[in-house]
């Protein structure tokens, strides 16, 4: 009886462990991808066959991170505690901006109705490679419903997160986890809302635009 009680432990041991080794984190899987597709970028981009560029990227996502786990990272929230993305109990929708940046017109109300909308099953995450304080005009102009948060070089616990995801990823990009935190999609995105547009016209073209990824990314996420 002892030896069979010592067999199983040392089985179900042994499968955890197991478990455990074969799990790949997003940083771990980007390390591991991101010089060559760097390289053969470059000399797409070089050449102006930008289109290759896309296609190199979407790639590297298709074929490499999607399916792997996000890291536990900690981000600062504007004026709220920090908060860690693996302990929020939804799936997760994030973009990276950089308050230097113009975000395109209507973007921001667009997911302001997006994020109220899908309150009880989303949780939409705005991350601005920046300083606290240069967020002291953009922050408000989300609402309550979508956690601004902000990383930055200067602080030290962001290190992590700012050379695995800004510094290979690029911005603006969009992250979709599941419930889970695994990875469902991540994507480039370039608004063609021109400056002229009209408000109301411009929200609705960042609505349909983010809505069409979100909903897309939640039926995969199921």
């Amino acid at each position: 009886m002892r030896r069979f009680l010592y067999a199983l432990i040392l089985s179900l041991s042994l499968t955890i462990s197991y478990g455990q080794d074969t799990i790949t984190y997003l940083s771990e899987a980007i390390k591991e991808n991101i010089n060559p597709y760097k390289k053969a970028s470059n000399k797409a981009y070089e050449k102006r066959d930008f289109e290759e560029g896309r296609n190199l990227f979407d790639s590297l996502v298709k074929n490499k991170l999607v399916g792997t786990k996000f890291d536990d990272f900690s981000l600062k929230v504007y004026k709220d505690k920090n908060v860690k993305i693996n302990r929020i109990q939804k799936p997760v929708f994030i973009i990276t901006y950089a308050s230097w940046c113009v975000i395109p017109k209507g973007e921001i109300p667009a997911l302001n109705i997006l994020a109220k909308e899908h309150h009880d099953d989303l949780q939409i995450v705005v991350v601005f490679w920046d300083k606290k304080k240069d967020l002291k005009n953009i922050a408000k102009k989300f609402n309550d419903n979508i956690k601004v948060c902000y990383a930055n070089e200067y602080y030290s616990k962001d290190s992590h997160i700012v050379a695995s995801i800004k510094h290979t990823l690029g911005f603006p990009t969009s992250i979709f986890l599941d419930e889970n935190k695994n990875v469902i999609a991540i994507k480039h995105f370039d608004s063609k809302i021109k400056i002229k547009t009209p408000i109301k016209e411009a929200i609705t073209c960042s609505y349909n635009y983010f809505s069409k990824d979100i909903n897309e990314n939640m039926v995969k996420a199921l």
